[in-house]
C-alpha cells in the first residue's frame, strides 16, 4: 500500500476474526473521524474502508435482510463498543436483533474478505449462517 506521505506500508491487511469486530472497528473510526483505514500504532491493516461496511449494510437494507429495527440496534451497541450479550441494560429482542444482524452480514462481507470464515459467526450457529448464504 503506497501512502500518500511516499511511505510504504508494509503492514498486511488481513481479515476481521468475526463480524462484531468489523462493525466494532466500522463504528469506531465512524466516531473519530481521521482515524483511517490504518491505525498508526496497530500492526495489522483492515481489510476495507468503513465504507465498504455501510454499502453492504445499506444493500441488505434494499433487499429487506435487515430492518429499521436491526439498524437501531447495530447503532446502539456500536457506538457503546460492545455486545448486547455483553451489555447490562440489554433485552431479550436487542440480543435476538443484534444476532440476526450480524448473521446476515456475515455472507457478503466474508465474500468481500472483510471477516474470516464460518468460525466468525459460530457463537450465532451455523444454521443461522447458512439460513442467509446468499
Amino acid at each position: 500500500m503506497f501512502h500518500p506521505s511516499g511511505c510504504i506500508d508494509s503492514r498486511v491487511a488481513e481479515p476481521f476474526e468475526s463480524v462484531e469486530d468489523a462493525w466494532f472497528w466500522c463504528c469506531f473510526c465512524d466516531m473519530h473521524k481521521g482515524v483511517g483505514r490504518a491505525h498508526a500504532t496497530s500492526a495489522k491493516v483492515p481489510p476495507c474502508e468503513t465504507s465498504d461496511i455501510f454499502i453492504v449494510i445499506k444493500r441488505l437494507v434494499a433487499d429487506k435482510c435487515l430492518m429499521q429495527k436491526h439498524l437501531r440496534v447495530l447503532s446502539r451497541y456500536g457506538l457503546k463498543q460492545v455486545s448486547p450479550y455483553m451489555a447490562d441494560d440489554s433485552t431479550e429482542e436487542d440480543k435476538n436483533l443484534w444476532r440476526e444482524a450480524m448473521t446476515r452480514l456475515w455472507q457478503p462481507l466474508f465474500n468481500k474478505g472483510i471477516v474470516r470464515g464460518l468460525s466468525s459467526v459460530a457463537p450465532f450457529g451455523l444454521a443461522l449462517a447458512m439460513e442467509y448464504d446468499k
